[in-house]
């Protein structure tokens, strides 16, 4: 579309010819039914150097996320979510077969049906662990007698993740 795009709510959305933009996607989600969907709506072509390079980052996720089955604390899914995303811009086959697998597929399947959202809580829970671990963070570069370069810079990026999470990140109703 030449004067607008579409929105997760399907609205058609234009500020000027020059400039447009996406309201929030926080209760537009569009639920995508079937992994055929999905597939159609996410997956991408590339150069065949970058599907290479792609896919073998993906590979590498994949492993680490199976390493997860096995070690209690390493998690699975938080893996597979970029693996999944560098295979639906590299290899639909492979993309196919993260939306499918039997061990993680199922989490991956919701998370890209509904919009690559997350639930309220679910973002209130990261919001919150981002914000305990950068200020121990801080804190330790305190005591470890840092000028203050250090904790500035925690903060920065802190301030950062939070508004990305906060704002950029769509909110789906709770599950």
């Amino acid at each position: 579309m030449d004067e607008g795009f579409e929105n997760w709510g399907g609205e058609v959305v234009r500020l000027s010819t020059q400039f447009m933009f996406e309201r929030p996607r926080n209760r537009f989600v569009k639920t995508l039914r079937t992994i055929d969907e999905i597939v159609e709506k996410y997956a991408r072509q590339t150069t065949p150097l970058r599907r290479k390079l792609y896919v073998g980052i993906g590979i590498i996720f994949v492993i680490c996320a199976i390493i997860g089955i096995w070690i209690p604390g390493w998690p699975t899914v938080s893996w597979m979510v970029p693996a999944a995303y560098l295979f639906s811009i590299s290899d639909e086959k492979l993309f196919r077969w993260s939306l499918t697998n039997k061990m993680f597929g199922a989490k991956l399947s919701e998370y890209y049906a509904n919009g690559k959202s997350l639930p309220k809580h679910a973002k209130q829970g990261i919001i919150a662990l981002i914000t305990l671990m950068s200020a121990l963070s801080i804190y330790i570069t305190d005591v470890s007698g840092d000028p203050g370069y250090g904790q500035v810079t925690i903060a920065v990026i802190w301030a950062m993740g939070i508004w990305w999470i906060a704002r950029k990140v769509p909110t789906r109703d709770e599950d």
